[in-house]
């Protein structure tokens, strides 16, 4: 009888992202905390108000009344997309720095695991893993709050259609997803520049993060050359939201990917965030312990 070796792939790039979900447990945790947070505010909302809510929506128009039950959910979604942004934000000021204060990339680098290989993995965490996590823990929040508010229906004596065909169940989950993919391409520039200075500095990161462009801001607003500064931080922060949907003439939001698709400050932006990582993938070559 012949023993037949099978030889699996080493998948270098799943491991280490396995390895940084292992180190960073604050990547899930933190997310799952507001969630639980918002979850538990929500079903209070749902136990005290819901059946005065149901009651007024029978006197607004549809769109309004879809608005008014669907507000709570959109809420929750949007407390949990922030705080992943946040998240993956602070883990790119960390994810270079650290394995160099600690010395660990010494043990790193002596994997056979290439740099390109560590910096996509790493920069993949707050580009697709973390919306990942946002999106399942903001299905599940959705479906409890669901379950909750039509026993509490129930319990009025409502019938649960009233709930049910004012609620959008299929256009939820996807407007979600839709989302938390446009929000993490709008900010592929930020966590690469992040990426950057954390490969870059010896310390310091948040301050040589951030220094840069308030200077870069404060200069084109002395000299005249971008005077709606505001303006156009107000939609670099936002401007997935204001790119990926288009307002319908009753004053509904829904998603229009091929407005954000076609945008140029995307592809600007994605362009940026590339050179940024190959930058990072050159200078972790380079940099030692400190």
């Amino acid at each position: 009888m012949s023993i037949e070796n099978t030889h699996r792939p080493v998948r270098p790039f799943y491991w280490s992202v396995r390895r940084e979900l292992w180190e960073h447990h604050s990547l899930s945790l933190a997310p799952l905390i507001v969630a639980a947070v918002a979850l538990i505010g929500m079903l209070i909302s749902v136990v005290m108000s819901l059946a005065k809510s149901l009651a007024k929506v029978a006197t607004m128009e549809p769109v309004e009344q879809t608005s008014l039950l669907s507000a709570p959910y959109s809420a929750v979604a949007l407390l949990v997309m922030i705080t992943s942004v946040i998240v993956g934000c602070f883990y790119c000021l960390d994810a270079l720095h650290g394995e160099r204060r600690d010395r660990s990339i010494l043990f790193w680098k002596s994997l056979p695991v290439s740099d390109a290989t560590t910096v996509l993995a790493k920069a993949s965490i707050p580009m697709l893993v973390l919306p990942l996590i946002a999106f399942m823990i903001i299905t599940v929040v959705q479906l409890i709050t669901v379950f909750v508010s039509t026993v509490v229906v129930l319990a009025h004596g409502i019938s649960v259609a009233t709930l049910w065909s004012k609620l959008p169940f299929m256009q939820m989950p996807i407007g979600v997803f839709y989302f938390l993919v446009a929000t993490a391409l709008w900010y592929a520039p930020v966590y690469a520049w992040l990426l950057f200075i954390s490969a870059w500095a010896k310390r310091g990161t948040f301050i040589w993060a951030v220094v840069p462009p308030m200077a870069l801001i404060a200069f084109v607003q002395l000299v005249g050359i971008a005077p709606n500064v505001g303006k156009n931080i107000r939609s670099q922060l936002i401007g997935s939201a204001e790119l990926g949907f288009s307002v319908t003439a009753n004053g509904e939001m829904i998603p229009d990917p091929m407005k954000f698709l076609s945008s140029p400050e995307v592809w600007i932006g994605l362009l940026i965030a590339a050179g940024l990582l190959l930058a990072t993938v050159r200078l972790r070559r380079r940099r030692e312990p400190f």
